[in-house]
């Protein structure tokens, strides 16, 4: 069954929506957004069937659900904005953090009415009638209106906790923030341009500063998809890793086109313990845009291993890691010609256990 979500203003009867919008086997949450951490965890409860929800949080990020849930069905509840503002003063919350929040919203859900085609967009006080909650019954369920339903739920008045809410996002809010900038990234990926075929990329060594310059889009993107914080590769020790491509011991393979990167492979370079005359290398990051068609990958692997015969590496190891991608790189890796060879066991001992 095909999911929907209802993006509203806060304050606009949504608590009330989504327990009338769980009707039969269909299942309305009441921002579920709040409960995830990451963008696959709002990928796998897209999966259940006859589920939805209503979101007072989640509209600045409705690019991302168009792209990743295409045929969900959209409503969009709107409230004035001074309503709003005065509904949660008298509840507690209140500042100018949360009035520039709330207009936000406001401008967002204005844009998402008019821009995602098919969106039925209605106002909170017109929720007070009926004809407009079959609109949104109908849209969201796909199923004919229950009248009968509707006026069971119209004598009812529900609200959430808020202050329970706002204890729970304050005591998640890093991992909510997280998970804001992993969506925010994506949406920034959504509203490019798309990607030109394989062919038409130009595969070449890079040195590092050149890399590192233009990358960063394809760094956070690469962040997210291993279940790290958008901009934890600026954590990485970047003194050392200029210092070894300095040296010689570094190899930067990427592919561009029309300048814009979508993919790269990293390669440090050095002598062999096992021999003195023979060179060694370790594929390490390694990563390529879910914007671009399929090939990329395996022409860089190709491009890698022919720049390092060049350089005289007699022997190459590439590490399948755990997050992300990481274990079907193996795959990738046989491919290639590599064999296994054993595995990589890792113990944190900086800390005490």
């Amino acid at each position: 069954m095909t999911p929907f979500v209802v993006f509203a203003s806060p304050r606009s009867r949504t608590y009330w929506l989504s327990r009338f919008l769980s009707y039969g086997s269909w299942i309305c949450g009441h921002d579920e957004l709040q409960y995830m951490r990451s963008l696959d965890d709002i990928a796998t409860w897209f999966t259940q069937p006859c589920i939805g929800t209503v979101e007072t949080a989640g509209a600045q990020f409705w690019r991302t659900l168009v792209r990743d849930q295409p045929s969900a069905r959209i409503v969009v509840v709107r409230r004035p904005v001074g309503e709003v503002l005065a509904s949660l003063e008298r509840q507690g919350v209140a500042g100018e953090a949360v009035t520039a929040q709330i207009k936000a919203t406001d401008r967002k859900l204005e844009q998402l009415a008019i821009r995602v085609p098919g969106a039925l967009s209605v106002r909170f006080e017109n929720l007070a009638r009926e004809d407009v909650c079959a609109r949104i019954f109908e849209r969201c369920l796909g199923i004919a209106h229950d009248s009968a339903w509707w006026q069971a739920w119209n004598a009812i008045s529900v609200s959430g906790d808020l202050a329970a809410q706002v204890r729970y996002c304050r005591a998640y809010l890093p991992q909510l923030q997280k998970l804001a900038r992993a969506a925010k990234q994506r949406t920034l990926v959504t509203m490019r341009r798309p990607a030109v075929p394989p062919d038409g990329f130009t595969i070449q060594e890079e040195r590092f500063d050149a890399w590192f310059r233009d990358a960063p889009a394809l760094f956070r993107e690469h962040m997210i998809a291993t279940e790290q914080d958008v901009d934890r590769y600026k954590a990485k020790n970047i003194p050392l890793l200029h210092q070894l491509d300095e040296a010689g011991a570094m190899q930067i393979i990427t592919g561009r086109s029309n300048g814009r990167m979508f993919g790269y492979l990293m390669t440090i370079i050095g002598p062999s313990l096992d021999a003195q005359d023979r060179t060694e290398a370790l594929h390490l990051p390694f990563f390529v845009s879910k914007d671009c068609p399929g090939g990329l990958g395996m022409k860089l692997q190709h491009a890698a291993l022919e720049a390092l015969r060049a350089k005289g590496v007699d022997e190459v190891f590439g590490r399948a890691g755990i997050r992300g991608a990481g274990p079907r790189l193996g795959s990738m890796y046989r491919r290639l010609g590599f064999e296994d060879f054993g595995t990589v066991h890792r113990l944190d001992i900086s800390v005490e256990a």
